[in-house]
């Protein structure tokens, strides 16, 4: 159950776009509201950031210079799927 309230005040063009992005979802504006904040205060913390950082140390991945790398990504056999990256 909701027991407190809080006064926001909004410049009318952003109580405009809120209230806009609210009937397209089909649901009041501080139902919204609401799951915004909860989103930015259930934001990651620091052990999720630590672990994160963890496992992107821990991956391998291709190892020389950025000349050899930059090599590796052109070489024929990856221009067919950079051809398609760029038509799409």
């Amino acid at each position: 159950m909701k027991t407190k309230r809080v006064e926001v005040l909004f410049d009318p063009q952003e109580y405009d776009a809120m209230e806009k992005a609210a009937r397209q979802r089909r649901q009041p504006v501080g139902s919204m509201i609401r799951e915004a904040v909860a989103k930015y205060v259930a934001g990651a913390t620091q052990d999720d950031r630590r672990r994160a950082i963890q496992a992107m140390a821990a991956m391998q991945g291709p190892v020389g210079s950025p000349a050899e790398i930059k090599k590796t990504i052109t070489d024929s056999r990856y221009k067919g799927i950079l051809k398609s990256i760029e038509t799409n």
